[in-house]
């Protein structure tokens, strides 16, 4: 493997999506009203919950299946660009997978997960733009320095 940068910065990238989208998404959904008009509810009434209790659940409860979606789909992305890359096959086509994966955690967020969305775009540029070690006809590992 020798594209181990951009395998790093994915994991931690997908290690975030899930304690964070993961984490609200199955918290949201297990919840009943009262725990929410107890422990959340309140919190928001500063604001951004004006209607009532079970109105404000059922926003929350929504908010929560489409950061699971998008858990998801960031899941898929990433693993099937980890796959590209693991043996320096495929660059581009892990780059195109990082971009649409940090595009999909910044559309699926609302761009709240931007810190996390830059994760994949790092992983995609690196992909893109960082040399990596090309096989000769021996199969010996060199780095080309010319374009």
């Amino acid at each position: 493997m020798k594209r181990k940068w951009e395998v790093i910065i994915g994991m931690v990238g997908i290690v975030f999506c899930v304690i964070f989208l993961g984490g609200f998404s199955l918290t949201m959904t297990s919840m009943d009203e009262e725990t929410y008009k107890e422990t959340v509810f309140p919190i928001l009434q500063d604001g951004v919950s004006l209607g009532a209790v079970q109105d404000s659940l059922e926003a929350m409860k929504v908010l929560s299946i489409w950061f699971g979606i998008t858990l998801l789909l960031v899941l898929i992305f990433v693993a099937t660009a980890t796959a590209f890359i693991w043996r320096n096959c495929y660059p581009k086509w892990a780059a195109v997978l990082y971009l649409v994966a940090g595009l999909s955690t910044l559309i699926g967020t609302q761009f709240i997960a931007f810190p996390i969305a830059f994760l994949f775009f790092l992983a995609g540029a690196l992909c893109l733009f960082r040399k990596g070690a090309s096989l000769n006809k021996k199969g010996d590992a060199y780095v080309s320095n010319s374009y």
